[in-house]
C-alpha cells in the first residue's frame, strides 16, 4: 500500500474541516475484559467480547475560524457529531465529546495557536473506502 501524505488526515465538523489545523490525531481504545484465574497458570486470558470501546481525538494549529471556540463555550456538556477522515483509507464517524480546548499566542511574528481534544460518547461507525484488508 502507498504511504499518504500527513494532510491527508483531518478532523471534520459538518462536513468541513477544522479551520487552520496542523495536526489531527485518532487513537482507538480497545479495552479487554481480563478473565484471568487461578486456572489459567499464570497466563492472563481475556474474554472474546469486548469490555470498552472509544476513541480520542486531538487536532492543533493556527486559530482560523471560531468553529470550536462555539462548540467549546457550550454550556452544554453534550456531544457533537465529528468525523475523522483519512483520505483514500475511510472516515470514522460519530459523537464526540470537546474535552480540552486551549488556545494560546506568544509576542512577535507568529499566529494565535489552538488544541483541541474530544472524547467519544457513542457509537463510532467506520466506512472504509475501497477494498478491506492488506
Amino acid at each position: 500500500m502507498a504511504k499518504l501524505a500527513g494532510r491527508k488526515v483531518r478532523v471534520r465538523y459538518s462536513s468541513t474541516p477544522i479551520a487552520g489545523a496542523i495536526s489531527d490525531s485518532i487513537t482507538i481504545n480497545r479495552e479487554a475484559i481480563d478473565a484471568t484465574d487461578k486456572d489459567n497458570a499464570g497466563v492472563r486470558q481475556y474474554l472474546s467480547e469486548l469490555g470498552t470501546f472509544s476513541m480520542s481525538m486531538s487536532c492543533s494549529g493556527h486559530l482560523a475560524g471560531n468553529t470550536l471556540l462555539v462548540l467549546a463555550n457550550s454550556t452544554s456538556t453534550g456531544t457533537h457529531t465529528f468525523d475523522f477522515v483519512i483520505d483514500g483509507l475511510g472516515t470514522y464517524s460519530g459523537p464526540f465529546c470537546i474535552t480540552s480546548f486551549e488556545v494560546s499566542g506568544e509576542e512577535g511574528a507568529d499566529t494565535v495557536r489552538f488544541s483541541a481534544s474530544f472524547e467519544s460518547g457513542g457509537a463510532i461507525t467506520f466506512t472504509p473506502v475501497g477494498p478491506v484488508g492488506p
